[in-house]
């Protein structure tokens, strides 16, 4: 039997050690955005509801409070049914709890921050040769969230993810224009700038992100395809650069290619003609991979008007080629400079600024 409570309880305790040796890495705008966002889950709050401000004031107090005291533990091992399992034992975790219909992850994202969670299991499936689980209603969660991530040959698609970062771009749908990308990706899905937060758009946003998802594991899929092409090499590069903004660009580069791949996101999208899903890449597409990749915002204004497919193939084939580019220049420049510090200053210095042009 599976102790529910006891299995949340840790998932939880292992989150909030993630959270507390590495909320600084967060701006502070990013910061509050993602606390906020955590009180609201973790409280039961939905997304549509009023927040009482100085309620989330004095959650936060506790919650730094809480961190304080996690700052020097080591993560909790999971029990299940009197099994004991290292956290990162994700197959291991999940061939047990997908029995009882739940989905468990565990990984590590940017500056190589521990990320966990706990859901219900939706769907599992086979994509392309990947194992493919679909998370729904989750139970623990910490400030970092994907809305699907990569582990091997597995994939781990959230749908509740995809649904915060969805309802963050609807509450801005009021004060857009009518030709905005994120106007254009709604009313693909019958929702319009007039519609206020309610009980029924929250469920309408959910239905939007079972959608959505799909186009995520698709990136996942491009991230597989393109890392076997990379090799080991990518992934020293990675570590080499960790902390500095090489390793930002370095990712956006890698986010790039895999959404440009034939096997990747945008492909999918066209074969698929998912026009809100299009419009949706827009909206998300910022940092790095908008500064390397800025016909796709242009040729998206055409798009709308045209509906030509053929143009978001072409523009496709020229930001892959691009990604392929600096990702093959990155790999030759961390093999030729044993000086790390050295290679980091260069991309920020030279190919960055080669990069805003």
């Amino acid at each position: 039997m599976i102790d529910l409570s006891t299995l949340i309880s840790s998932v939880k305790k292992n989150c909030n050690i993630s959270d507390a040796q590495y909320w600084g890495y967060y701006s502070i705008c990013g910061l509050l955005l993602r606390l906020r966002e955590l009180y609201c889950f973790e409280k039961g709050i939905k997304l549509w509801e009023r927040i009482n401000h100085a309620e989330i004031s004095d959650w936060i107090s506790e919650r730094e409070n809480l961190w304080k005291g996690l700052e020097d533990k080591n993560f909790e091992d999971i029990i299940i049914d009197e099994n004991v399992y290292s956290p990162f034992e994700v197959e291991k975790i999940n061939a047990e709890l997908e029995k009882k219909n739940l989905v468990y992850g565990a990984g590590y994202g940017i500056r190589m921050k521990p990320s966990f969670f706990l859901a219900d299991l939706i769907a599992k499936r086979t994509v392309n040769g990947h194992v493919v689980y679909i998370a729904g209603s989750e139970y623990a969660r910490d400030l970092a969230y994907y809305p699907a991530t990569l582990q091997d040959n597995v994939i781990y698609a959230r749908s509740d993810t995809t649904k915060v970062l969805l309802w963050e771009k609807f509450e801005e749908l009021g004060v857009r224009g009518p030709r905005s990308p994120v106007t254009y990706a709604f009313s693909k899905y019958s929702v319009t700038p007039e519609e206020k937060p309610t009980e029924d758009i929250d469920r309408r946003v959910s239905e939007i992100a079972l959608s959505e998802v799909e186009t995520y594991i698709h990136h996942e899929i491009g991230e597989a395809f393109e890392g076997k092409k990379l090799g080991e090499a990518w992934d020293d590069l990675l570590i080499d650069f960790s902390g500095s903004k090489a390793e930002f660009f370095a990712r956006g580069v890698k986010d790039l290619l895999s959404d440009t791949s034939e096997r990747g996101m945008i492909k999918y999208i066209i074969e698929n003609q998912k026009e809100g899903s299009l419009g949706f890449y827009i909206v998300f597409l910022s940092g790095y991979r908008k500064l390397l990749f800025p016909e796709i915002v242009k040729v998206f204004e055409n798009f709308m008007e045209s509906g030509d497919w053929g143009l978001i193939e072409d523009t496709r084939e020229t930001g892959y080629e691009r990604a392929k580019g600096y990702a093959e220049r990155l790999i030759s420049l961390n093999k030729e400079k044993p000086d790390k510090a050295w290679v980091s200053e260069y991309i920020e210095k030279e190919m960055l600024g080669r990069g805003k042009h």
